[in-house]
């Protein structure tokens, strides 16, 4: 994590009802450029076709235009290539959506920035969707609380579509608690 972006969690630690009103000078160039450079180059190309190598190639050519967009509340995410893929087990497929590459280095920065916010209010019995946490980590808690205490019954549940089926506007209005910056807010819906 950056030096700014550390700023930024200690601000989100030392006050929990703080709300940032000017993130958005934390997606930048630098950022963006370090997200794109995450992303494996055996990944899938967008709907524009641009593969990582290319986007990685003609970053200087792109950026400039992205950030501006950005500052300006002007930025349009590209349409989404669908794809159908597999289910394990299972005769029918699930649709996935796959962004250009330089929308996911967007977002990958998005998220770095909001990560160091909501990283400082999460509790730490939660592991769904956050960096260096997930099933493994659960597991493994899991099976900590199972053998110091007396466990009477273990409820698993699959939640059919439930990111599919979540309520924008109250996501929206979760985010609202903590980011003020309306520049950030046209980045994540």
């Amino acid at each position: 994590m950056s030096t700014k972006l550390e700023g930024v969690a200690a601000k989100a630690r030392e006050d929990k009802k703080l709300v940032f009103t000017s993130l958005a000078h934390q997606i930048n160039k630098e950022l963006i450029e370090e997200s794109l450079r995450h992303i494996p180059l055996a990944s899938a190309k967008g709907i524009d076709g641009i593969d990582v190598e290319t986007a990685r190639e003609t970053f200087n050519q792109w950026i400039e235009e992205m950030e501006t967009s950005i500052h300006r509340k002007s930025y349009k995410a590209p349409a989404v290539r669908r794809v159908w893929i597999p289910k394990p087990g299972k005769v029918e497929k699930r649709p996935i959506g796959v962004p250009c590459v330089a929308d996911r280095a967007l977002q990958r920065s998005v998220a770095t920035v909001l990560n160091a916010i909501y990283e400082e209010d999460f509790l730490n019995c939660s592991f769904g969707g956050r960096p260096g946490r997930g099933a493994h980590n659960a597991l493994i808690t899991m099976d900590e609380i199972i053998m110091r205490k007396s466990i009477n019954w273990v409820f698993e549940a699959d939640l059919k579509n439930f990111f599919g089926s979540l309520d924008h506007g109250w996501l929206l209005r979760f985010v609202e608690h903590r980011v003020g910056d309306p520049r950030i807010l046209s980045l994540c819906f």
